[in-house]
Order: C-alpha cells, then sequence, then structure tokens
C-alpha cells in the first residue's frame, strides 16, 4: 500500500475525515482524485475558488463554492442550493467521489438537525452510485456528543495528522496505522 488515497481511490463509502484547521483537505481530495477513475467533486464550504489555489484541485473534475463571495451557492447553511448541483454531478458521474470541506462549516451555518438530514441523504445517494464520500470535520470544534452522532452516518473514519502529510483509517480492511496520505 502506498498511500491512503490510494487505497480510497477503489473504495464506494462514505467516511468522516477529521483533519486540523487548515489540515490539508483540499490537497487530499485532489490527490484521491488523481488515484480515482471516476470524476470528483470538492464541495468547498471554507474558501472561495479565487481563495484555492489552480494547482491544489488540478485533479478534481470540479468545485462546487458555497461561500459568500461565490456565484454557485452563496451560503454554506443552504443545503438545497448545495444539493442540487450534488446530486446533478452524482447523476451524471460513473464512479463518482464527492468530498464535503467542510462539516464544521456547514453546523455553523445550518442547524445540526438539518445537517444530519441533509448528510444522511447525500450518504445515502453516494452509497446507491457505488461512490465514494469524504466529510472534513475539526472534531475539537463540537461537542463529543455531536461528533459521535455524526459519526454514525460514515462507513468510517479517517484521521489527518497536523501536518496533514499522513493519515490513518479506522474501517473494515483498511490499512492498519498511520501511513502516506
Amino acid at each position: 500500500m502506498a498511500s491512503i488515497s490510494e487505497w480510497l481511490a477503489g473504495e464506494a463509502n462514505s467516511y468522516i475525515l477529521y483533519a486540523p484547521p487548515m489540515g490539508g483537505v483540499t490537497a487530499f481530495s485532489n490527490a484521491v482524485g488523481a488515484d480515482r477513475a471516476g470524476e470528483t467533486l470538492l464541495v468547498s464550504a471554507t474558501h472561495g475558488d479565487d481563495a484555492t489555489p489552480t494547482e491544489a484541485t488540478a485533479s478534481l473534475s470540479s468545485v462546487l463554492s458555497c461561500t459568500p463571495t461565490s456565484d454557485e451557492v452563496s451560503t454554506p447553511g443552504d443545503l438545497t442550493g448545495i444539493s442540487m448541483p450534488v446530486s446533478e454531478f452524482l447523476k451524471r458521474s460513473s464512479s463518482p467521489a464527492v468530498f464535503i470541506d467542510s462539516v464544521t462549516t456547514l453546523l455553523y451555518y445550518a442547524e445540526d438537525a438539518s445537517v444530519f438530514r441533509f448528510l444522511s441523504v447525500l450518504t445515502a445517494h453516494i452509497r446507491r452510485n457505488d461512490g465514494l464520500g469524504v466529510f472534513a470535520m475539526t472534531p475539537d470544534a463540537h461537542h463529543e456528543q455531536t461528533v459521535r452522532t455524526f459519526e454514525q452516518l460514515f462507513d468510517g473514519r479517517i484521521e489527518l495528522d497536523a501536518d496533514g502529510e499522513r493519515a490513518r483509517v479506522d474501517a473494515p480492511d483498511a490499512p492498519e496505522g498511520w501511513q502516506p496520505r
């Protein structure tokens, strides 16, 4: 096994990705997109397209920005506005991958119950399309109960180290221990 991104490239499940703030989620999604055969969508609720370096998203098929400066979705709290283009992406893509950066931001802009329902529907949609879903969250920004509640939606957990260079996965048939991202 060379890296977690290569392992994820063949997966068809949904994972919660625990990453520190500025922990390399965009670079991680780009690495998985480079290794994966299907299309990859990054839903960025943390910064606009103009703040995302082009080389950081070179392997992604699409980037959906949902920030106040965006022309696509004006706020991360607009879960319907996010779900429509994501659903279209899943319908037209073979072996799709969807990265959400980040659940923490969605929870800042929308009620916990609304975000939970949104992610429940989205993970089911990804599963029906034999896709991969990776949902970034900063666990230190939430109560432990909130983190545990949202963990239930996913097939496994991925943790990025503080540098974003190594990751470990808690899921069936996953590589053990810290691995190169």
